[in-house]
């Protein structure tokens, strides 16, 4: 098990591939050698902007004829995501093992112990096998809820604006002694501290606009399949390396040769120079390496120990948990002011993080006159019930716990992408038939494929024809439906989640029909 962090990606990056058959070895060996990662030369990260259009109802839209709001389409959401070279990727990832193994011994006996949740492998107990997922986190609170009805709550669900773009470095390196127990950080640590807080990258297009005409491909020996050797190609569109197997964008030399000019970084570091040149103060961790959401955790250790300590008093009888940067408070109404001063608090005077307006939100819930248990979000010191409590991707309306409209919409436009995919291949010459390869469809976007289920490989020597492998297919979004509506149902006491999904079989045959109607009238 202690070799879990050892893991080989394929994704292109700066320098030739590492593979789990030819360099295991000297890459354990290089990887735990603390002297070797105190010297080791981090390769520029890899930055790319992943972009979401939000397509939802504004304030006050009209209805429709069904009497759902008009939707509108708002500003798109970017996140940016930074990939680490391979090397570079094992090392974050060994050293994320290493301190999630000293945060976990750390927090063995702490009463505060619990309640960060995201990252960690928590078990399910009660005789169950596996980990909790963010259905049972989301469970825990609405059970809560569930179980203090008799209680007028207010519900606080507040999320950290930018959480790791704004990461206090100094408070970072204070944490990350802490939980190694140590007063100086080691060298291989501190290694990697100081290549993750410069955070030098280079923008994914840049460095294919740089290298496209001889990227690095993939490719079987001439007559023999069970060997691969990598060749160069000119590939004219981003969108088309996957489809070329492109495997880096060049070798690291060429890299340091030809383009090192595209290199970014906020200099200066030193925050003298960098208050005489008017910039504010260096701040924040690369999101999408290994070890980002370990740090994330770890940063957040005070927090977790002063707001957990304020959810227990007897007087106050609150429930705090933390799933990254999204957390939620439920306590009584009177304490509300309390608790929302101190996640501030905390928050942007102890963390030295912001908490988002716009997504900081409180909700009042209580028995009515008839003894049904009611309430809804505060809007200009009103409840409005028509916005139910949201959290970790589900709704509780007091009642009921549904999945979130957003999941299917993501879902519905994931189906729709993949359709459209598959006929801009079928009308492709050099393919043989006009085929969606439907069998890849089910299996992604219907209940064919929502099974998990153990992987069976082509084996000429079985008596079969086929060997049992390691590997498993995971199921898609139905699985996870089926396994919230399983989940929720001590709250629900029905099927009320598998219920939203009715439609999707319907969905996917109407879009696979006009998808072939597509393909037809273009040919």
């Amino acid at each position: 098990m202690e070799d879990d962090w050892l893991k080989f990606k394929k994704y292109p990056h700066i320098g030739r591939p590492l593979t789990k058959r030819k360099d295991s070895g000297w890459v354990k060996e290089y990887v735990t050698n603390p002297d070797k990662v105190s010297k080791h030369k981090f390769v520029t990260l890899l930055h790319r902007t992943l972009s979401q259009r939000k397509y939802r109802p504004v304030k006050n839209a009209p209805k429709n004829k069904s009497g759902k709001r008009q939707r509108t389409i708002g500003d798109k959401k970017q996140r940016h995501i930074y990939f680490s070279s391979h090397l570079d990727s094992i090392i974050y990832s060994y050293y994320s093992y290493l301190l999630t193994t000293a945060y976990e011994e750390y927090l063995k006996d702490k009463p505060y112990g619990s309640v960060a949740v995201a990252y960690r492998k928590i078990p399910i107990g009660n005789g169950k096998s596996g980990n909790k997922s963010n259905i049972e986190f989301a469970f825990e609170a609405f059970d809560f809820i569930e179980k203090n009805k008799d209680r007028k709550l207010s519900i606080i669900v507040a999320d950290v604006t930018s959480f790791f773009d704004n990461l206090d470095h100094r408070l970072l390196h204070s944490q990350w002694k802490r939980v190694l127990g140590v007063n100086n950080m080691p060298a291989d640590h501190y290694s990697v501290f100081k290549n993750l807080v410069a955070k030098r990258f280079v923008n994914e297009n840049e460095l294919f606009g740089r290298f496209k005409h001889k990227l690095m491909i993939e490719r079987f020996k001439p007559h023999d399949t069970s060997q691969k050797v990598l060749k160069r190609k000119s590939v004219s569109k981003i969108y088309n390396m996957r489809h070329e197997k492109v495997v880096a964008f060049c070798t690291t030399d060429e890299f340091f040769e030809e383009a090192v000019d595209l290199i970014r970084l906020d200099k200066p570091f030193n925050p003298e120079s960098r208050e005489a040149r008017g910039k504010g103060k260096l701040k924040g961790i690369p999101q999408g390496t290994p070890i980002s959401a370990t740090l994330a955790n770890i940063y957040m250790l005070n927090f977790d120990e002063r707001i957990h300590k304020a959810a227990i008093d007897p007087s106050k009888k609150a429930y705090y948990q933390r799933y990254s940067d999204d957390l939620i408070i439920i306590c009584d109404r009177k304490d509300e002011g309390y608790f929302y001063d101190l996640i501030r608090d905390e928050i942007e005077n102890q963390a030295k993080l912001d908490i988002q307006p716009k997504k900081t939100n409180i909700y009042h819930y209580d028995l009515n006159p008839d003894k049904e248990f009611k309430g809804g979000i505060i809007e200009d010191g009103v409840v409005n019930p028509n916005k139910q409590l949201e959290y970790l991707g589900f709704v509780y309306d007091g009642c009921k716990i549904r999945v979130k409209t957003a999941g299917f919409s993501k879902f519905y436009r994931t189906m729709k992408r993949s359709f459209k995919r598959g006929a801009h291949f079928a009308k492709k010459a050099h393919i043989p038939s006009d085929s969606l390869f439907e069998t890849r469809l089910y299996k992604r976007f219907t209940h064919i494929g929502s099974r998990r289920k153990m992987k069976w490989f082509p084996d000429p020597g079985s008596p079969t024809g086929y060997s049992k492998s390691v590997q498993y297919d995971w199921g898609n979004f139905i699985s996870y439906l089926n396994k919230a509506n399983d989940i929720m149902n001590a709250i629900n006491g029905d099927d009320t989640i598998k219920r939203q999904y009715r439609k999707i079989w319907s969905k996917f045959h109407e879009v696979k029909k006009q998808t072939y109607e597509e393909i037809t009238n273009t040919a």
